[in-house]
């Protein structure tokens, strides 16, 4: 929808996972997961036809563009460590760029929301930790 007022337009298709997605760094294309499958597609928000993005994982999300436009920066969600992978978008070649995990990973059950500048020289990411405690007790009547 246009700061100006107006009517909102979509932005992807039917079906798109409105919670895992990347817009470019120009606002022209849309980086998510497709509504056949747990499959990467690219596609241009001023409207057309999605695409396949090549090399893209089942089960990988997205979750930044490169600064030039022509990479994503992906991951497997569950994964512990948290792998980021730089994804080349035409060719579908992978880099790993970075693992992270905390330093104390007791109890980690999740590592996420992940965010990365498209630089990739600064990064932030949450965890999710569960710790319990077990007691033991004896002579109980």
């Amino acid at each position: 929808m246009s700061i100006d007022g107006g009517a909102p337009k979509p932005i992807s298709g039917d079906g798109v996972d409105a919670l895992q997605f990347a817009v470019s760094n120009d606002g022209h294309m849309l980086a998510g997961i497709g509504p056949d499958g747990p499959r990467g597609i690219c596609a241009p928000i001023a409207g057309g036809d999605p695409r396949r993005i090549a090399g893209f994982e089942d089960g990988e999300v997205p979750i930044n563009w490169t600064s030039d436009g022509k990479g994503l920066f992906v991951t497997r969600p569950g994964d512990r460590p948290a792998r980021i992978t730089r994804l080349d978008v035409t060719t579908g070649q992978r880099t790993m760029w970075k693992e992270l995990m905390p330093l104390d990973n007791a109890g980690v059950q999740n590592i996420g929301p992940i965010r990365i500048t498209p630089d990739g020289k600064t990064y932030v990411y949450g965890f999710q930790r569960r710790l319990s405690d077990l007691y033991l007790v004896e002579g109980l009547k």
